[in-house]
């Protein structure tokens, strides 16, 4: 990164706060000169080195940014782990699934959520055949009605991934699922829908995707280079899907050895800053620079970077997925 990221990277974490700071500090010297009964010569000599010492102030704040110690790491960290233990660190304990690192994959997840219950959840499991299920989801807002929703989703795709061979069909079948629960429970609020990608791979790396979810990220190892893959498919809902009955969503690609799929929810990108500037694009920036060795170290990176934008707050469930092909 260099220095012109820096001092973008900079103005991005203080928003408005500091150029409103150095105004009202000049507005008030203005006042103070004003009304003092220091002649034209005396003046100058203080507006000057109050100048001077504005920019002393201004110089060593972003020295500090550079340094990292305008927001320490052991704080970012602090903040992260305060998150973790309000409910996040808990639902990964008990309910979402443990890493796989076997002959032919690397899968890694995490989650960070805006409540200790979250709309975000992935999943991934092998069936009887071998086959590798992979799924990422994030159901419409916060607490614990999205975390039920996920839930159901959850547990219908670790049940259904047994029963059928194809992601496109397994998403009909949890949809279909959903339509007999809401008429079985009137109650069942109609508004609930999740974005939802699955994905299905066998042990050479051919894979399948279906779902509509945020786009993909491909890394090739032999190139180095970055593909953005788009999704195709329907919402987990009973009301969404209604311009969607022809969409098949079958989608296919292979992964070679060394590369890497980097699934994520809309969280990452849409976390903002006190200049009301999302995360966004640097989301992908991170993921074209961020050494590829070690998934674990990638999400601990990541999010620590997200923390930084935002000053240790999020405004959203947030989740990343990985899969290594060995």
């Amino acid at each position: 990164m260099n220095l012109s990221d820096y001092i973008k990277k900079y103005f991005q974490r203080v928003g408005w706060l500091l150029p409103s700071l150095n105004l009202l500090s000049l507005i008030l010297i203005a006042v103070f000169l004003e009304n003092s009964g220091l002649n034209t010569k005396e003046k100058i000599i203080f507006y000057l080195i109050s100048i001077a010492l504005l920019y002393l102030i201004n110089y060593i704040s972003f020295i500090l940014f550079l340094t990292k110690k305008f927001l320490p790491s052991e704080e970012i960290r602090g903040k992260m782990m305060k998150r973790f233990r309000k409910g996040d660190d808990r639902m990964q304990t008990y309910l979402f699934p443990l890493s796989i690192d076997d002959a032919h994959y690397e899968i890694y997840g995490r989650t960070l959520t805006y409540n200790p219950i979250g709309g975000d959840f992935y999943n991934f499991l092998t069936d009887l055949k071998g086959n590798y299920w992979i799924g990422i989801g994030d159901s419409v807002g916060h607490g614990y009605l999205a975390g039920i929703f996920s839930m159901m989703i959850f547990q219908k795709m670790s049940l259904l991934v047994h029963l059928y061979s194809d992601p496109f069909e397994v998403i009909e079948q949890i949809n279909e699922s959903l339509s007999q629960r809401t008429e079985a429970y009137p109650a069942i609020n109609a508004n609930l829908y999740a974005t939802f990608l699955l994905i299905k791979a066998d042990k050479e790396g051919n894979f399948q995707h279906s779902g509509l979810h945020p786009s993909f990220v491909r890394y090739k190892s032999k190139t180095k280079e970055n593909e953005i893959v788009e999704t195709d498919g329907k919402f987990i809902s009973t009301t969404m899907n209604s311009s969607l009955k022809n969409v098949q969503g079958k989608n296919q690609f292979q992964l070679e050895s060394g590369d890497i799929v980097f699934c994520f929810t809309d969280g990452l990108y849409e976390q903002k800053n006190k200049g009301n500037l999302y995360f966004g694009e640097s989301l992908f920036r991170f993921l074209e620079e961020v050494p590829k060795n070690d998934l674990k170290k990638i999400a601990d990176s990541l999010f620590a970077e997200i923390l930084i934008h935002t000053g240790g707050r999020i405004q959203d469930d947030m989740t990343i997925l990985m899969i290594r092909k060995k």
